[in-house]
């Protein structure tokens, strides 16, 4: 199970770098303009991040002591998935359809605002099974 995620993350990473390289090329070459080429590259790292956190919920780690350890783990898993598989497609959408000024803010935002959802849900399943165990 490790050598696929290990093969999924280094195929993502070869993805980045040779679709980053071709891009470079095209504009050194005269067929994109730099803006086109740097909205490219940012369409490109927000797919990445939504295929990236796609996988996410399907990555379990050791087992839990608890059947509730387990249930809240998973649960703060499948929510960081698809919140950020939504912030990555939202960050390539503003790249590729808003004005590069607002895009510029816009998906940092977005991508910003799903980490800190997904860190205070994850927190909050800590929480809640610390709370349950301790009772």
């Amino acid at each position: 199970m490790i050598i696929n995620r290990l093969g999924f993350a280094i195929g993502l990473a070869i993805l980045m770098l040779g679709g980053a390289y071709g891009l470079r090329a095209a504009e050194s070459a005269g067929l994109l303009s730099p803006d086109d080429a740097k909205r490219a590259v940012q369409i490109l790292s927000g797919l990445v991040l939504a295929a990236y956190a796609n996988v996410m919920p399907k990555q379990l780690g050791p087992s839990r002591r608890s059947p509730l350890a387990e249930a809240r783990a998973q649960s703060a898993l499948r929510f960081g998935g698809w919140s950020l598989t939504l912030a990555g497609l939202a960050y390539a959408g503003l790249w590729a359809l808003a004005p590069r000024a607002f895009a510029d803010i816009a998906s940092m935002v977005v991508v910003a605002a799903a980490l800190a959802l997904t860190l205070a849900y994850a927190a909050w399943c800590f929480r809640a099974c610390r709370m349950s165990a301790a009772s």
